[in-house]
């Protein structure tokens, strides 16, 4: 009953079945796809080298040859021996034999042994059928094209010519580019970081690949190849911990020229920049945006400059005795330091006020009380309320001194030109508070007085820049504004940094030169620590050593000037 058998037979699979070996290639063609982002992590656009090839197939019917296993039914089995044990015994009874019908006889046998066949013939399916493998494709029915797109590994001699360009500028071109390994790299970044784009807003690169009969293009943001980065355009500008303008929260100064990180640009006045492990800030108005790759060597374009409490410098320092007490000694020192975004910050001006406060008391014998200070002033009527002031109080043997530290401008008037010390916080130059220099000096000479020097740190350069003038025209300027008198009783003197077209340097350089002064000041009280008194004797010194201070840390010069009596002395 457990017997059974299997048997194997071809069935259609598929009327219209591709036979991939029946085949013709109608095009073949090799072209260049882009693969992944261009960031400025990986400014690089990467070209794949990819084969399009179109086939056409023949189509034919398809048979699978397969094993079918088969089963004995039982009931059926049963039912054919029963009958074929009938129809046997029918067959050879008497019934037949006695009366000669051999052929009915006959009969009843086939008929049995068909019966008996029958019982084993119907069999029962077991499972589905099996697939031997065997598979064949028979007439064809017709065809069809298919297209097959594969990398080119190895490509045999492959080359393709490249242009980058920005705006209406090429960067860069290479007319013969071997394409290696299937793949085209080109980098993006250190070409056009070359450049050194500025500015938010840079634009984009354009990228044009030849490659067999085919033009490719690309464009790309710079912002998605370079990364932002501030470059300090001030001589020195503040490191903040936060996004305010407080003397507590000053981590360090950054020099001209240094470029750090911008992580964020979204306030409106600051930068927020990245500079070790914390957020910190710099005014938008001392640096330019700069666009440069993420391999840019931040460390070696970030100088800073350390805080140094007042006192830790040489001059600031060993201050000599020169004077007793002078209580008819009276002195005026304005600082203007902080300017609005018309004109840079004046660092140190504050600190260069504290030195000339620091020698006339200590040096000098002046009086604390008897100085009178101004530091970012922007209403001068303060200024010549104090001049009149000191002149009901002064006598004719009273010493007077002015320093003025800050930006001066030239006002080119129909009837004549006239200098004036600009101050603080002035929308425009129309409106910006100042005083004229003549004006100044014309109130100084109303005051009785033995002495007068005034000290003046005041930069013109940015009020002549594009003209012409000689020293000689500036300096017959320059006495014209003052009109100083000095005779046997009373002797005044203007002693001046620099000339009108030239710029008061900070005794600051990048190789770690800094002295916290400008120039001028630093060297007038080291003149005053080397003992000298004599007004010819420190201009003398300012000579030596002011414009070659100058042209040693920033190439330029800065000539001082003297006006008025050459015989002062500030302790005779």
């Amino acid at each position: 009953m457990s017997a059974a058998c299997t048997s194997a037979r071809w069935t259609v699979q598929n009327k219209s079945a591709t036979d991939k070996s029946d085949f013709k290639v109608l095009q073949q063609k090799q072209f260049l796809q882009s693969v992944g982002t261009v960031t400025p992590d990986n400014p690089v656009l990467n070209l794949n080298l990819l084969s399009r090839t179109k086939y056409q197939y023949s189509q034919k019917v398809l048979v699978q040859r397969n094993i079918q296993k088969y089963r004995i039914r039982p009931g059926f089995l049963i039912f054919g021996l029963s009958g074929a044990a009938a129809a046997f015994y029918v067959a050879n009874s008497n019934i037949f034999r006695g009366n000669g019908t051999s052929t009915k006889s006959l009969t009843l046998d086939a008929v049995g042994t068909l019966l008996a066949f029958s019982g084993f013939l119907n069999m029962k399916p077991v499972g589905p059928p099996r697939p031997t493998g065997e598979r064949r494709y028979l007439r064809s029915t017709g065809n069809t094209v298919k297209i097959d797109t594969v990398n080119v590994e190895d490509p045999s001699n492959a080359k393709a010519s490249i242009r980058v360009q920005y705006k209406d500028k090429v960067i860069f071109q290479e007319d013969s580019r071997k394409i290696t390994s299937g793949k085209l790299k080109i980098s993006l970044a250190n070409k056009l970081s070359e450049m050194q784009l500025t500015g938010p807003d840079p634009g984009a690169i354009s990228i044009n690949v030849n490659f067999g009969d085919s033009t490719y293009h690309y464009n790309y943001p710079v912002k998605s190849v370079l990364q932002p980065y501030a470059r300090v355009t001030k001589q020195l500008t503040e490191l903040r911990n936060s996004p305010e303008e407080s003397p507590e929260n000053v981590l360090a100064e950054l020099a001209r020229g240094s470029q750090i990180k911008i992580s964020s640009s979204k306030r409106k006045r600051w930068y927020q920049v990245s500079y070790g492990v914390s957020k910190n800030y710099i005014l938008k108005k001392d640096a330019e945006l700069v666009w440069q790759p993420s391999d840019f060597a931040e460390e070696n374009k970030v100088v800073t400059v350390p805080k140094v409490p007042f006192g830790n410098i040489d001059v600031e320092s060993n201050i000599p005795i020169l004077h007793g007490p002078n209580p008819n000694a009276y002195a005026l020192v304005i600082t203007n330091q902080n300017y609005g975004d018309d004109k840079p910050e004046r660092n140190y001006a504050h600190r260069d006020g504290k030195l000339i406060e620091q020698y006339l008391i200590n040096a000098l014998g002046f009086s604390q009380k008897r100085i009178f200070k101004f530091q970012d002033i922007n209403n001068f009527d303060e200024v010549r309320k104090t001049l009149s002031n000191i002149k009901i109080a002064a006598n004719d043997s009273t010493e007077l001194f002015v320093f003025l530290s800050g930006y001066g401008a030239i006002d080119r008037g129909k009837q004549n030109v006239q200098l004036n010390f600009l101050g603080v916080n002035g929308d425009t130059i129309d409106n910006q508070p100042s005083m004229g220099i003549h004006q100044l000096f014309q109130q100084i000479s109303t005051i009785p007085s033995s002495k007068a020097l005034v000290l003046g740190d005041i930069d013109f350069s940015r009020s002549l820049s594009g003209t012409n003038i000689s020293d000689n025209e500036q300096q017959r300027l320059i006495e014209s504004e003052v009109s100083i008198s000095s005779d046997n009783t009373r002797q005044i003197s203007f002693l001046m940094g620099e000339n009108l077209s030239q710029e008061s340097s900070l005794y600051f350089s990048k190789n770690g030169t800094d002295k916290k002064h400008h120039i001028l000041p630093y060297f007038f009280a080291k003149a005053l620590q080397n003992r000298k008194t004599a007004i010819s004797s420190i201009y003398q010194y300012l000579e030596r050593n002011v414009s070659y201070t100058s042209r040693k840390l920033h190439d330029r010069p800065q000539d001082p000037l003297l006006i008025g009596s050459t015989s002062l002395d500030l302790v005779k």
